[in-house]
This record gives C-alpha cells, structure tokens and sequence, in this order.
C-alpha cells in the first residue's frame, strides 16, 4: 500500500475514533421534572406548563433568553410566540391548546455561567369538553400587556423537521468523514499511476 493511500486510512480511523471517544457535553443546569410530564395526557384548555431545573434560570428580563414553545408534532409548526416566567428554578408558562393530538413542548434555558441549553418533550392532547380556541398556542405578552406576534420573534421550532438525532447526526458526520478520506486515497493514488516519476 503506498504511503499517501495508508495516510489517508490512518485520518479517517483517527477521526472515528477520537469522535467516539469524546466526552459528553457538560450539564450547566439540568433539567430535573417537567409538568405536564413527558407522555402524558392533558385535557384541552388552558395547559400551564412547568418545568422544574436543578438551579435557577439566569433571569434576563420578561421573554428574554428563557422560553418555552408549543408545536405540531409531525410538522413541527409553532403555535404562538415563545415566552415563560421565571419563578425561582422553575420555568413556566400557559399554552391555550384545543385540537386533539400529539404536540411537543419546545423549550430553551439560559444557566448563570451564560451557557444556553435547550430540548423538547411530547405531550398529549384530548379534548373532552369541546374547547374552542382561536389562539391555539402559547399566550404570551410583553412588558406593556401587548400580545407578541410570532412573526416578530425567532421560533424555537421551524416548519420542516429534521427527524435527525444527535446520533444520527454523529453518525452521519463520521460516514462524510470516511468517505472523504477514501475519496481523496483513490484520487491520490490514481495520480500515482498516471504519473508514478513524481511519488517516488
């Protein structure tokens, strides 16, 4: 095997490896419970949502740095602004929700060392006392009592799921790495051939 051909091995299993062998992400504020909990059924209404950290969230002012969100499960469209109150180590908030169904309680927290975390959980919807809303979603208002319009805020969701996991992602971050590397050994050593006066 020439020597630009076992390099270029020798990259791709060294990516692979220390990809695999990384620590994980440090915890700066963990997430401890959540209300409603994960999986569960809820009656359609108005739904406070809690969720419940290890430390206090950094407290950055109304709507700012710590939010919570609600979505479609399969489209992953926003319902309403993101918004919540900080209350001690708790994060909370109200979404008005009516439709049965799936949806995921989208969620982003900001520690006291400034370090940003965020995540998503499912809930159920059922709708057993035929609730009507025409504000499905989060309820949110700014400092004046002014109802914040989605469009005027990043959402914490988009339109277009990725159906991807973090492993997913790993996964597919190290094929694109060997790949490329085997890519690049086959281009290399068709050179040699082509030309074998300027490898030796």
């Amino acid at each position: 095997m020439k020597k630009t051909l076992r390099i270029a091995l020798f990259t791709a299993v060294s990516a692979i490896f220390l990809i695999s062998v990384a620590p994980p992400a440090l915890a700066h504020n963990e997430l401890i419970t959540t209300s409603p909990e994960a999986g569960t059924t809820v009656q359609a209404g108005m739904i406070p949502i809690t969720l419940h950290f290890e430390e206090a969230p950094l407290n950055l002012g109304l709507n700012q740095g710590n939010l919570i969100a609600i979505a479609d499960v399969v489209t992953h469209e926003q319902y309403g602004a993101a918004c919540a109150q900080v209350v001690g180590t708790d994060l909370t908030t109200t979404v008005e929700l009516a439709k049965a169904g799936e949806y995921l309680v989208l969620w982003r927290s900001t520690a006291d060392d400034g370090h940003v975390a965020s995540g998503d959980f499912l809930i159920k919807v059922e709708n057993n006392t035929n609730f009507k809303t025409s504000n499905p979603g989060n309820q949110c208002f700014d400092e004046q009592g002014v109802r914040i319009n989605p469009a005027d805020q990043e959402p914490l969701s988009t339109k277009t799921p990725s159906g991807l996991s973090a492993l997913d992602g790993l996964f597919i971050g190290i094929g694109f790495i060997v790949l490329g590397s085997v890519i690049s050994a086959v281009l290399i050593r068709r050179r040699q051939n082509s030309n074998p006066d300027l490898y030796e």
